[in-house]
């Protein structure tokens, strides 16, 4: 450990990039109280838990912490900090649940982008295609306040899952054709959601809110954007949800990809 290089009391911003034998925990930012900006990335000697963040509360605005496994904590010890814009935890140990998010929580940040340990979080591993509605419905609520927090979500069915099944894979990199990914979708102010594979073969999409009114101004753009939804689907026209294993395989073969 070397507590020298974390006594700097006017320092603004802070980037720890691929120092995996600098050995630090996140306790030691108490020596940085001005602290604005902290980006940790492919650090696998950082330890610590995110509560000890909080000693920067009221300066942090941008926070990175991306492939460090060895942060803990839960993401909403964050919620309260009054200027925080943007919080990326992606590849790490935090943990939490989206549906905790109260509409006083995180009131300034416009980008969210949480681990799969969180509910909710980014490629969250869901056990079963049953529950992919309220996970759906439980991101939608928070993406319906504010749309930007969540914008490249996705969420996927667990190779553990029974329901889960193989599929074709392409070439030397292996993209499965099997649509068990799930994503939002947004024509005009309706939201939706829809099964996807790999390979961006989409199920038809299950929305959320209801068809604007034709006579709104919403309609026009709403139908526009509907329209070109549409178009991108084509194997799985008519599913609503991953067909199974064996309605797969014969869709794929009538393409002339299994024999």
């Amino acid at each position: 450990r070397y507590p020298f290089l974390f006594n700097f009391p006017l320092l603004h911003k802070l980037d720890i990039t691929n120092c995996h034998h600098l050995k630090w925990n996140l306790e030691m930012l108490a020596g940085f109280p001005l602290l604005k900006e902290l980006y940790c990335n492919n650090n696998e000697s950082l330890t610590g838990n995110i509560n000890s963040l909080r000693v920067l509360k009221d300066t942090l605005e941008k926070l990175t912490i991306n492939d460090c496994f060895n942060v803990q904590g839960n993401f909403m010890d964050l919620a309260d900090f009054p200027h925080l814009k943007k919080v990326y935890l992606d590849e790490t140990g935090v943990t939490g649940d989206i549906r905790d998010i109260g509409k006083q929580d995180f009131q300034t940040l416009e980008s969210l982008t949480l681990p799969s340990g969180v509910y909710g979080g980014m490629c969250y591993e869901f056990q079963h295609i049953s529950d992919a509605p309220d996970l759906a419905m439980a991101v939608y609520s928070i993406y319906k306040q504010r749309p930007t927090l969540l914008e490249k979500w996705c969420a996927m069915l667990s190779e553990h899952s029974p329901d889960w099944y193989d599929g074709i894979g392409s070439y030397d990199v292996y993209e499965s054709t099997a649509p068990l990914y799930i994503r939002l979708v947004e024509a005009g102010i309706r939201v939706g959601y829809r099964w996807i594979s790999e390979r961006n073969h989409p199920c038809e999409v299950i929305w959320l809110d209801p068809e604007p009114q034709r006579e709104s101004i919403d309609y026009e753009i709403y139908i526009e954007a509907f329209q070109e939804i549409q178009l991108q689907i084509n194997i799985y026209r008519g599913f609503h949800q991953p067909p199974t294993e064996e309605e797969h395989n014969l869709l794929w073969a009538s393409e002339g990809y299994i024999d």
